[in-house]
């Protein structure tokens, strides 16, 4: 057996990204693993929503800036994932489905270069 190197013609990647409140985690999680993705990671932020950033007025002072937006922004969590382009609207209607009336954001971004170095 010859193995070959890929080509990145060869197949195209998405990165799904859903930014959701924490109580929303699981329900991500789960849908996620139903669709037979496995493999995820999670990064937790510090956000705020347009509607509430629109009414701040900052000084010119970065750290009663950072201050304030650390006193104003909510916890969330991001959950990201590589998928196959061609599975990534479906997977993204799921999602849609199942945080269905929550609040959340989705994002793909098409993934150029993948490099993966292992022990």
């Amino acid at each position: 057996m010859v193995l070959r190197p890929y080509k990145l013609r060869d197949f195209m990647n998405t990165m799904v990204m859903v930014f959701i409140d924490h109580e929303h985690l699981v329900r991500v999680i789960n849908t996620l693993t139903e669709l037979g993705i496995t493999g995820f990671y999670l990064v937790e932020y510090q956000g705020m929503a347009p509607t509430a950033w629109k009414s701040f007025r900052l000084s010119e002072d970065p750290d009663r800036t950072l201050e304030t937006i650390r006193n104003q922004s909510e916890p969330g969590v991001i959950v990201h994932t590589v998928v196959s382009s061609d599975r990534c609207e479906h997977i993204i209607k799921k999602l849609e489905e199942t945080l269905k009336g929550k609040r959340f954001t989705i994002m793909g971004h098409k993934v150029t270069s993948i490099k993966v170095k292992g022990d």
